[in-house]
């Protein structure tokens, strides 16, 4: 009887002891575990704000030629390269029209030009991983504008390359969601061969988007 009794004990002991190095293993591997902070990941953000041209061409005694100022609509998506940084692409819409500027009198509009607008930049800030509070952000990038330009005697279309900068504040709502306020700036210079077929030097214009959108982090 006791020895039946000691038997039963001993081979309790080895399954315990047999037991604890699945235990620890079992316990490291949970705490080894990845966990990816949240707000980490791909973003896309749509937006609408207002686009400020600039002048293409300044004539004689303040005259001009340009595309109005005029609403602006885009989306915007990003891919984190790592914590705070982040590579980002843009495309954007505004339907202005062309507009000859003329002193004292302002202007006048003699068609339509189109924009798009589009860019590959670099962001560095952001929410970076958080998901509520204030992360201001800068980008810099190369891009285009696509003008489709029309009215009674033609019918024509310019890409300008640009380069473009621009500044912002994402503020986070919750996981997955945040405000996002933006200023940008693309940088070029109306490329009349591409329209008209001879070229004629014109501005380095500066086009500033203000947009405001809701981002949307997966």
């Amino acid at each position: 009887m006791i020895r039946s009794v000691r038997q039963t004990l001993v081979r309790a002991s080895f399954a315990a002891f047999g037991a604890v190095p699945l235990v620890t293993v079992t316990g490291q591997g949970q705490a080894a575990a990845p966990t990816v902070p949240a707000g980490v990941g791909a973003t896309l953000t749509p937006s609408v704000g207002i686009l400020i041209a600039g002048n293409w061409y300044d004539g004689p005694i303040g005259t001009s030629l340009s595309a109005t100022n005029a609403p602006i609509f885009g989306v915007q998506g990003g891919l984190p390269l790592t914590r705070g940084v982040a590579l980002v692409g843009n495309l954007a819409f505004a339907a202005a029209d062309l507009r000859i500027g003329l002193p004292l009198l302002g202007g006048i509009d003699v068609g339509s030009a189109n924009t798009w607008l589009y860019d590959v930049a670099l962001e560095l800030g952001g929410l970076s991983g958080r998901t509520t509070g204030l992360a201001p952000f800068v980008q810099a990038g190369l891009g285009g504008l696509t003008y489709e330009i029309k009215n009674r005697f033609f019918d024509t279309r310019a890409t300008n390359l640009a380069y473009t900068v621009g500044v912002g504040v994402d503020v986070g709502v919750s996981e997955g969601f945040a405000i996002r306020v933006q200023a940008k700036d693309w940088i070029s210079r109306f490329n009349s061969e591409d329209a008209t077929g001879f070229r004629a030097e014109g501005n380095l214009a500066h086009n500033i988007a203000i947009t405001a959108g809701v981002r949307f982090s997966f």
